[in-house]
């Protein structure tokens, strides 16, 4: 029975291929396991659940459906003013591996609302490390508001911000900064949707203020793995991810001194070539 499964969906994503679909929908059966359905399609399962509202990988509800794209990687909704090179250092990837995954020539138009895919080995190949703290950056924004003493963009008095806001749109990537395990991934007050990892040292950090969350409670991630999407959960006055980060001793660090200079948060691998940022 399971060859004859397993013949059925070789013939259904060669199907949805052919057809140009890009995932192919299942129906969760009774005793089903997430962990169980994604191995007969050899896909990540940080992949269906950035793909999909599943609170709990562990339990699913017979009948439920859902999405699992045909090849390992995550989907990304044009927004207005996005270009393709904006695009490619949303996801720390080059541009020309964008084009080529979704068929685009250099001549092409983007247009709000395009679905492109982002092929999950294309992904975080820009990505830059701080090599003494093994730490890079969660993702590709603009600073607006450092580490420390600030005014409340609430009720305006001096508070203490524990932490870096990077500002982009809702729906960018969010990637872990340095290998670990998922300790918390949930709603948290005022943190709205956000996600703890824990280092091998002790150390944690903190990813407030998502629209998704692509990671459970327990998973192990390495650095560069998309874990979630940026959004404006909690309290905050618009989209932007917080990204805290607390040592051993339950001591919140300036982010700043753990990661590369802002100024190459995106960096080109190929030799001689050094890409940067901006929109």
């Amino acid at each position: 029975m399971r060859v004859k499964g397993l013949i059925f969906l070789v013939v259904l994503v060669f199907l949805c291929t052919a057809l140009g679909n890009s995932y192919v929908r299942y129906l969760v059966k009774p005793g089903d396991k997430l962990f169980n359905i994604i191995r007969d399609y050899n896909i990540r399962i940080s992949t269906v659940l950035d793909f999909n509202c599943i609170d709990d990988p562990r339990c699913l509800e017979s009948g439920q459906a859902i999405y699992i794209p045909v090849r390992d990687g995550f989907f990304y909704d044009v927004q207005d003013g996005d270009s393709p090179e904006y695009i490619a250092k949303l996801f720390f990837a080059l541009v020309e591996d964008i084009m080529s995954a979704n068929r685009l020539s250099y001549s092409s138009k983007i247009y709000t609302g395009q679905r492109l895919f982002i092929p999950l080995e294309i992904v975080s190949v820009c990505s830059n490390m701080n090599i003494s703290t093994q730490y890079s950056w969660p993702v590709y924004g603009k600073i607006s508001s450092e580490f420390g003493w600030r005014k409340d963009p609430f009720t305006g008095a001096s508070t203490f911000h524990s932490g870096m806001d990077i500002a982009v749109q809702e729906g960018a990537p969010v990637f872990a900064a340095r290998d670990g395990t998922v300790i918390e991934a949930a709603d948290n007050g005022g943190y709205g949707l956000n996600i703890i990892i824990l280092h091998a040292d002790g150390s944690k950090a903190r990813y407030a203020h998502l629209s998704h969350i692509s990671v459970y409670s327990g998973q192990r991630v390495a650095r560069g793995e998309l874990i979630g999407r940026v959004g404006e959960t909690g309290r905050a006055t618009g989209p932007h991810l917080h990204f805290e980060i607390v040592d051993s001793k339950n001591q919140c660090k300036d982010p700043r001194s753990y990661l590369s200079s802002s100024q190459y948060m995106y960096v080109r691998k190929e030799s001689g070539s050094l890409g940067l940022g901006g929109k």
